[in-house]
């Protein structure tokens, strides 16, 4: 049976079922679902709660030799069984079945991971499973969604924004929901039984120095060449992965590229990418400085970055990270460095 994010706290009050299944890519809701069955458990008195992971030198026997065993601390457990991969194997598939068979199991088992593909979901083991458990699949929040995602927020912490301001907290903290929710309490605290608009959302990021990558991606495309050092040096002081920081470049690479291409067709282009009105000016500024020559020298540089990062490592990740960032000035002298550098690179 699936159940959907939204529909547990509904669900939790029915009755338990012998197997919850929570599998999904979005590592916040995961959390949220897996927080709200344990409280609804310890509620209904499963007071003992067991933890496996499947990956690690882990038999699916243990679990039925849990359950059977006399505790005592509970008469009902609670068992929960990491499964990273999603794949129980031909061991784990014959354990669902046995676990479905037993009569008189009061307790409760709950297998999660990451998310589970189509194919995945069309296995024997699945389909059988699927007639005993609750599956709740937790997934990304899409970008057209995440406004009302975030209305729904503002309505547990009684909040009144606007939607301007609510337009730049997606844009913020799209791909973070973590980061979202906290962020959204914090301005509950800040900002009680007040409207809050854009600029007010801007000064309380500002004023806690929460330089993002978001900020970095907006101050270069307008090519602020200062504020641009300056958030790489917070950043970096921060310990944030480098990646995070290649991948948001890319990201924008790719967004300025499809845009390059589009020419006349610049909106139809924004809307196709899911580019807000508010971004749409900074991709023009940008596209005034790059063509689509300097745009693929910068996916070079990307590329040779990732290669170089990943196989031996970089001894200043973050000085690389700046000279990239400073290729979308879209200055000359610059690229043809860059491109003597590569030459000379891949001569050695």
């Amino acid at each position: 049976m699936r159940i959907y994010f939204n529909q547990l706290q509904r669900q939790l009050q029915q009755s338990l079922p012998k197997v919850i299944l929570v599998f999904g890519d979005e590592p916040y809701q995961q959390q949220q679902a897996l927080d709200a069955i344990r409280q609804h458990c310890l509620a209904q008195g499963f007071d003992e709660r067991l933890r496996f992971n499947s990956e690690e030198d882990f038999s699916w026997q243990t679990v039925l030799d849990e359950a059977q065993a006399l505790s005592l601390f509970a008469s009902k457990k609670l068992i929960e069984v990491e499964m990273p991969n999603a794949k129980p194997g031909k061991e784990g598939a014959a354990f669902f079945k046995d676990w479905c068979a037993i009569s008189d199991n009061e307790h409760l088992l709950i297998v999660w991971g990451g998310k589970l593909g189509a194919e995945q979901t069309k296995t024997k083991w699945f389909k059988e499973l699927d007639k005993e458990a609750w599956y709740i699949p937790v997934y990304e929040i899409e970008r057209n969604k995440l406004p009302d995602w975030f209305r729904s927020q503002f309505q547990q912490h009684q909040l009144n924004v606007t939607p301007q301001a609510t337009a730049l907290l997606c844009n913020l903290f799209e791909g973070n929901l973590a980061g979202a929710a906290q962020e959204v309490a914090r301005l509950s605290l800040i900002y009680p039984n007040q409207q809050i608009d854009e600029a007010q959302v801007r000064e309380a990021v500002s004023d806690h120095s929460r330089f993002t990558v978001f900020q970095l991606a907006e101050d270069i495309l307008a090519d602020n060449r200062q504020k641009v050092v300056q958030i790489i040096k917070r950043l970096e002081g921060e310990e944030l992965e480098p990646v995070i920081l290649t991948w948001m470049l890319q990201r924008e690479v790719d967004n300025l590229i499809e845009l390059c291409l589009a020419g006349n067709q610049f909106e139809a282009a924004c809307k196709k990418l899911r580019i807000w009105d508010n971004r749409k000016g900074l991709y023009r500024q940008a596209l005034q400085r790059l063509n689509l020559s300097l745009l693929e020298n910068i996916q070079q540089a990307l590329a040779r970055f990732e290669i170089n990062y990943k196989s031996h490592g970089l001894d200043s990740p973050y000085l690389h990270i700046a000279h990239i960032c400073a290729l979308f000035s879209g200055q000359s002298q610059i690229h043809q460095f860059n491109q003597l550098m590569i030459a000379e690179m891949g001569a050695d």
